[in-house]
């Protein structure tokens, strides 16, 4: 009997640290999606080619390791590498420059880092990735990770993680979340939570006999971001964890973070994205995030109003969402502005003038 109840016990134990890991990646996934400065981030990710050039201090000694660990990530994204070091006008083909540099020319407490210098619809055209000399073997991969387009800092096991000890190697889940980024179920330009379902998809799918126990646990941590999310946006809840953690997060760049999420949610709940679709609801967030300056808010916000989806439709709504866009100069809103009035009269379009500094 002893005997019986010491095998449940352990059977109780192992069940619960593999509940314990598997929420620990979920929540890693979730944080790989947040740019350590306090933004969350939408997918981006590279064409079907990288051309890389390696240039500065000791170029000869740091190449192949800087190589090989790009030819990592990109084998494992589908997209080909291609070393244009030692090619005439490298700096002209390369679309990823990767400097070597002294130890004194980074700030003090940085030692590494990947600047996407051009992106066109959500796709990466040209890239940097700075290194100090004596940071080469401890940065490359953690910095190749962040070069096909992860931009977290999580904790959890990944060489993402600030305090992931070894450097050497990429992780089971670094190779799982870099095959789900790149894969068909994954679109450029995806928002956070439609990404994370793609990744926890993913993680659920790696989890064999053990797959509907992971997916009954992966929808109660879609619906706890949720919330926490609402809770953020809403400014009731905590910041971010990852947030907390990064300590390079500005009080700016926080409330940047929840404009953002502000917005989507509104297109959580206009798709159906990890809730139940409201447009009601999602009319609400946009407007929240319009009167934070957002202009593609600004642009539902007038779209809804206009063509009275989840709330009755009103060209003088729909004019004061528009104009705070225009001012923006965004040439989709000067149409959408001239649409709306032309079905106002002059009256109407002078009282919804009057309303914008109020909805601001």
């Amino acid at each position: 009997m002893i005997k019986k109840l010491l095998v449940c016990l352990v059977l109780l134990l192992v069940g619960a640290a593999h509940a314990d890991s598997l929420r620990d990646s979920f929540d890693t996934v979730w944080e790989a999606l947040w740019h350590q400065g306090g933004s969350p981030t939408t997918v981006i990710r590279w064409g079907d080619q990288m051309r890389v050039n390696v240039q500065g201090r000791n170029q000869s000694t740091h190449r192949a390791r800087i190589v090989a660990a790009l030819e990592k990530v990109t084998t494992l994204a589908g997209v080909r590498l291609v070393d244009v070091t030692d090619l005439p006008e490298a700096d002209k083909k390369a679309n990823l420059d990767v400097h070597i540099v002294n130890d004194l020319d980074l700030q003090d407490n940085q030692a590494c880092f990947v600047r996407f210098l051009q992106i066109s619809r959500s796709r990466i055209e040209k890239a940097e990735l700075k290194m100090r000399d004596r940071a080469v073997y401890r940065c490359v991969l953690h910095e190749a990770m962040h070069t096909v387009g992860i931009s977290g800092h999580p904790t959890g096991d990944t060489v993402l993680s600030y305090f992931y000890q070894r450097a050497d190697a990429l992780t089971e889940l670094d190779r799982l979340m870099v095959r789900a980024w790149y894969s068909p179920e994954m679109r450029a330009g995806m928002t956070p939570f439609e990404a994370v379902v793609v990744l926890t998809d993913a993680l659920v799918a790696s989890q064999g006999a053990e797959q509907d126990k992971a997916r009954a646990a992966q929808r109660a941590f879609l619906d706890d971001t949720l919330r926490r999310m609402e809770a953020f946006a809403d400014e009731q809840g905590e910041v971010p964890v990852i947030l907390k953690r990064s300590g390079t997060a500005s009080g700016e760049a926080i409330t940047r973070g929840r404009m953002l999420i502000r917005y989507f949610l509104g297109l959580a709940y206009v798709n159906g994205t990890v809730v139940k679709a409201d447009r009601r609801t999602s009319l609400q967030w946009f407007e929240r995030a319009a009167r934070d300056g957002f202009s593609p808010a600004q642009m539902a916000a007038g779209r809804a109003y206009e063509h009275g989806d989840g709330v009755t439709a009103s060209a003088a709504d729909a004019y004061v969402w528009y104009s705070m866009a225009a001012a923006q100069e965004i040439a989709a809103a000067v149409q959408a502005l001239k649409r709306v009035a032309a079905v106002m009269t002059p009256e109407e379009v002078e009282a919804a003038k009057a309303r914008i500094p109020a909805a601001r």
